[in-house]
């Protein structure tokens, strides 16, 4: 289990999920944006399950302003 703390705004360039995972979202608001132009925000008690280990992947963005915290709970392979 990994707690990640990250400062908004940011912005992370398409990249893929490090592994399986839980992305428990604790504080502050992240935008996720797939290679198809899908976006989807998240906030505190959302909760989403990174599984974009191959192609594009993903981008991510921290929105509004302060710190966000981000609880990652990997899953088993598979």
């Amino acid at each position: 289990i990994q707690l990640n703390a990250r400062q908004s705004p940011s912005f992370s360039d398409f990249h893929t999920a490090p592994r399986r995972q839980y992305v428990l979202h604790l504080l502050g608001t992240g935008e996720y944006e797939t290679a198809d132009g899908s976006k989807r925000q998240l906030g505190p008690g959302d909760i989403l399950v990174a599984e974009d280990l191959t192609g594009h992947g993903h981008i991510a963005r921290g929105l509004g302003e302060g710190q966000r915290y981000i609880l990652a709970v990997p899953l088993a392979a598979g």
